[in-house]
């Protein structure tokens, strides 16, 4: 079976290519980059991050022969709400195209600890996540996931440049901090993900 992420997030690849492997060794993985697809620049004015999701696969519809899997996520922290476009929020009033990754991923990780911080140093916190595969034939399945976490203020190692989030908060599935997990402890805190990769790939 072959996906096309409609992504071009370097952490969000390498996270789906190492997932999809844990549900079938088989499923080809491509990304524009590697069909020589121009990258789309979807404006995900949708209400919800399922809305969101279709908007970034359909922006890509008829440009792929297989099937389309996109994604939208987000965090709800306790005393907070819903955290949607974080990158946004950390921002600003900065333009993105002005900044480097490294600058960019500072600035994330400066707005996740400020809010831990305002919580006294560490808040329940859970990853959602909403999920669309859209078919060739216009199909499209969609699923769902919920990830429990505890936000904190403390660096628990490297902050990853894609995901510096990681290094500020440990899973409540394995009680370590997501950045130190093994391979094994990596997959249990993913496993409401990889349920809902398998049910969107189900004929």
């Amino acid at each position: 079976m072959k996906i096309f992420l409609a992504t071009n997030n370097g952490g969000k690849i390498e996270r789906f290519r190492h997932l999809f492997k844990q549900i079938n060794k088989n499923i080809e993985v491509y990304t524009p980059e590697d069909l020589n697809i121009e990258i789309i620049d979807v404006v995900e004015n949708g209400k919800t991050l399922a809305e969101n999701a279709k908007l970034k696969a359909n922006a890509y519809l008829g440009k792929v022969d297989m099937p389309i899997l996109s994604h939208d996520v987000g965090i709800y922290v306790e005393g907070e709400g819903f955290i949607d476009a974080p990158k946004r929020k950390a921002l600003g009033e900065i333009k993105e195209d002005t900044l480097s990754k490294e600058e960019i991923s500072k600035k994330l990780l400066n707005f996740w600890k400020e809010i831990a911080t305002k919580h006294g140093g560490k808040v329940n916190a859970a990853w959602v996540e909403a999920f669309v595969v859209l078919y060739p034939d216009g199909k499209i399945k969609e699923a769902d996931s919920r990830r429990e976490i505890v936000l904190t203020d403390q660096e628990f190692g490297t902050p990853i440049i894609e995901l510096p989030i990681r290094a500020l908060y440990y899973s409540k599935t394995t009680n370590k901090p997501a950045i130190q997990h093994s391979e094994e402890e990596e997959i249990l805190e993913m496993k409401p993900v990889i349920d809902a990769l398998i049910k969107i790939l189900e004929k």
